[in-house]
């Protein structure tokens, strides 16, 4: 017998709730990741806008202040969660990959830096549900992996000033701990998934 189309619908409800991040997520670290994805319209309106490239400058400074508070403060008021190992990534991710697509557009930022980054980031999101079911939850961003996404914020910010004497040695900073951080990830979440197998 065929089930009916709101039956079926009804039971895959938990299924994709299941597959979602669980624990709190009104916290004070998660509303600062909150922030950091609501600023993106904007960020991106300021950067196709030369007049108003110092607010392009200013968010990402205020991007790179609050990626470390919300760090900070999740360790601090011992409010680490799911929701936040998601959050926090997704907007640095987010806001990386908008300003390096304006780099390359409006300025000469190489486009294999552009795609080097865009493919590794696809990469992690694509997997981060099955990882996430694997281990149980999702693995939290490392030391390395947040160093490669401030790398790449500056990296931005010296493509965007013109500031051409800092080109050269920001892009071979940024991509040496791109490669780093995507060794130490992967072999990490090996590590874990090893561990989960016994």
């Amino acid at each position: 017998m065929r089930p009916t189309p709101g039956i079926a619908r009804r039971a895959e409800i938990p299924h994709i709730a299941g597959m979602l991040p669980q624990g709190r997520f009104w916290t004070v670290p998660n509303m600062l990741s909150l922030s950091r994805l609501a600023l993106l319209p904007l960020f991106i309106y300021a950067l196709t806008e030369p007049r108003y490239h110092w607010l392009a400058v200013l968010l990402i400074l205020l991007a790179v202040v609050t990626d470390v508070l919300d760090g900070y403060l999740a360790r601090r008021l011992h409010q680490e969660s799911e929701w936040g190992r998601l959050l926090d990534p997704l907007a640095d991710k987010l806001a990386v990959a908008a300003a390096l697509i304006y780099c390359y557009l409006a300025r000469d930022l190489p486009l294999w830096v552009l795609m080097l980054v865009l493919g590794r980031d696809l990469v992690i999101l694509a997997a981060a549900p099955f990882i996430g079911r694997r281990l149980g939850r999702l693995p939290a961003s490392n030391l390395s992996g947040r160093l490669a996404a401030l790398s790449f914020g500056l990296l931005a910010l010296v493509y965007i000033l013109e500031l051409q004497a800092l080109k050269i040695p920001m892009l071979a900073v940024s991509v040496f701990m791109l490669l780093l951080s995507g060794i130490l990830y992967t072999t990490r979440l090996f590590a874990y998934a090893d561990r989960s197998g016994h």
